[in-house]
């Protein structure tokens, strides 16, 4: 099962842009500072997890994600590879927004964020070297 469930804090505005080319789309990548469970010393931690999205859930990003929202999310780890102009083959792990719903305390609301949303790349239209 690939799946991951965080809750957390918008550390920054969205970083949203077009990927350009024949079927262009959204892409929107944003960290989530999540706490940690395991507190040894009483103190505490916390990570900041790097998150990207894609087409309609980059769009929903934009619209209703900013700084210091409170948001749950549901992604799926994507591992790809792809070769530099120089031959050098490099890998990448990226942690993908399936969905998202605003935590209530924040006092907004975004009802379409949490609908089904595509599960895997082919779906979304990526072949498995797009993302």
């Amino acid at each position: 099962m690939n799946d991951v469930k965080l809750y957390g804090i918008v550390t920054d505005i969205p970083d949203v842009h077009m990927i350009e080319g024949e079927n262009g789309y959204k892409v929107a990548k944003f960290t989530l500072k999540v706490e940690q469970s395991i507190r040894d010393d009483g103190k505490d931690y916390s990570d900041e997890i790097s998150l990207v999205a894609f087409r309609k859930t980059a769009d929903l990003v934009e619209k209703y994600l900013q700084k210091d929202t409170a948001a749950f999310v549901s992604a799926h780890i994507h591992s790809g590879s792809y070769t530099t102009r120089n031959g050098d083959r490099i890998t990448t792990q990226n942690i993908v927004v399936d969905r998202f719903e605003i935590a209530p305390s924040a006092g907004l609301s975004c009802p379409e964020a949490f609908q089904t949303m595509p599960e895997t790349a082919a779906e979304y239209g990526f072949s498995e070297n797009e993302y």
